[in-house]
């Protein structure tokens, strides 16, 4: 065998062309035609090449020593009884991986079902919030109670305890009473106390648990404040039954009763109904050190 011979007989074991050998080796296509048709012989360098690109020795190439391997042997072709038993098995691991899916959904979905359906239970004098902060603007005060001339806003704050992860303050409800400054009615007859009071609520979108509250031209108000919190994942609501903050004016009667402060009582621990799982999980205070 010559060494074109040898040279067109491993490049078709590799599946090359003459043009993709060329590629490799950095000639062109003629010249891989010339070396396979014992025209020309490569040089030195394009000898070395070859032997690795072959995984020879230049002797093997050239003949010299040991008979040159044979060329490697194409895979054969996979059965057609193989090729659908391979196909089979894909659609089984496909099937199941699908059936997996569907069970692991409708677990997912009993679960939540579970959870939405949970009892409530009452809870009183355990801390639902670690963290509670009612801040006020600045107002002068002094001036005559229900008759402000400045607004005062609340900047209200709050952060669920640990055992309530996952749950938000997505709100706040504030129950706003205050007096009328009349005294009489037009028609001279005095006013009632009873008619001298109004009430009224407002609801406050809270957003990552912060929002704000703010009483035009305050006249010495009372503010309860509640919140509503609801659990990302299912829904669910809790809402307290008493006020997490409490706003009041202080007075002090000179001729008439002015509005010398506003005291601001924080409520961590206020009554509500919740998951009777995180009742549970709330600790105790009667039993804390």
């Amino acid at each position: 065998m010559t060494l074109g011979q040898r040279i067109q007989e491993l490049r078709r074991g590799l599946n090359l062309s003459q043009e993709e050998l060329g590629e490799r080796m950095g000639v062109s296509r003629q010249a891989i035609s010339k070396w396979e048709g014992d025209q020309t012989i490569p040089e030195l360098d394009n000898l070395i090449a070859l032997s690795k690109l072959f995984g020879l020795t230049v002797g093997q190439l050239l003949g010299v020593e040991q008979p040159v391997p044979a060329a490697p042997a194409v895979p054969a072709k996979i059965s057609r009884r193989m090729r659908l038993l391979l196909s089979g098995m894909g659609a089984a691991v496909l099937l199941l991986a699908i059936l997996v899916g569907a069970l692991w959904s409708q677990v997912m979905v009993l679960n939540r079902q579970a959870t939405i359906d949970e009892e409530y239970a009452y809870c009183e004098g355990h801390e639902l919030f670690q963290t509670a902060e009612c801040t006020l603007s600045d107002i002068e005060l002094g001036f005559l109670q229900a008759r402000g001339e400045q607004d005062l806003t609340l900047d209200l704050t709050l952060k669920p305890v640990q055992q309530l992860k996952g749950w938000e303050v997505i709100g706040f409800t504030a129950s706003i009473q205050g007096r009328d400054p009349w005294t009489r009615h037009p028609d001279g007859t005095p006013v009632s106390w009873e008619e001298r009071e109004w009430y009224r609520t407002e609801n406050i979108p809270a957003s990552q648990g912060t929002a704000s509250l703010t009483l035009p031209k305050y006249g010495g108000e009372t503010v309860w404040v509640t919140a509503t919190l609801r659990e990302k994942g299912t829904g669910r609501k809790i809402q307290t039954a008493s006020a997490v903050f409490t706003v009041t004016p202080e007075t002090k009667f000179q001729g008439n009763f002015n509005v010398t402060g506003i005291h601001v009582e924080k409520n961590t621990a206020p009554q509500a109904a919740i998951p009777k799982s995180i009742a549970l999980a709330l600790p105790d205070p009667r039993f804390e050190s």
